[in-house]
């Protein structure tokens, strides 16, 4: 079965365990803009070993390339900056923090059914502010995955 679509993107807190957070924990972090969200693993970094009597490799050694995702939200209201970006609100005034990235678990929902999941990644938002007619001002978020993903299709 095909994964398409993002339907929800949520977040929770890290377990102490690192493993996965309850059903009950999760919410949702922001809406995203339409086709923003990707994650991408790398190409691996391959290593070739050779000896002088021998033209095939001796030994192969793979290390599997990172994982890299990324998305962008536009609400740009002071609980959303705050889940983000970190910094304060008062008085329904968000401030900006020191932003050097939060660790958390993130989930997506997509329209095919499944569930894409990382138990802790590290997240990294900025603020993408061009103010012109025919566009919104946007969040871009990067995230670094600390844990491995879990897939669940559908019943």
């Amino acid at each position: 079965m095909a994964i398409f679509g993002t339907k929800k993107v949520e977040f929770a807190e890290v377990t102490p365990d690192g493993t996965m957070p309850l059903e009950a924990d999760w919410e949702e972090l922001c809406k995203t803009y339409r086709d923003s969200v990707e994650i991408v693993d790398n190409d691996p970094d391959i290593a070739e070993e050779y000896c002088d009597q021998m033209d095939e490799a001796i030994e192969i050694f793979i290390e599997a390339g990172k994982t890299d995702g990324k998305f962008s939200g536009y609400e740009y209201d002071p609980v959303t900056l705050q889940k983000l970006m970190g910094g304060t609100v008062v008085d329904n005034v968000w401030t900006e923090g020191s932003n050097r990235g939060i660790d958390m678990a993130i989930r997506f929902k997509t329209d095919s059914g499944h569930t894409i999941a990382y138990p802790v990644v590290k997240l990294f938002a900025k603020k993408n502010l061009k103010l012109v007619k025919k566009n919104v001002a946007l969040i871009d978020v990067i995230f670094k995955p600390k844990s491995k993903v879990s897939i669940t299709k559908p019943a």
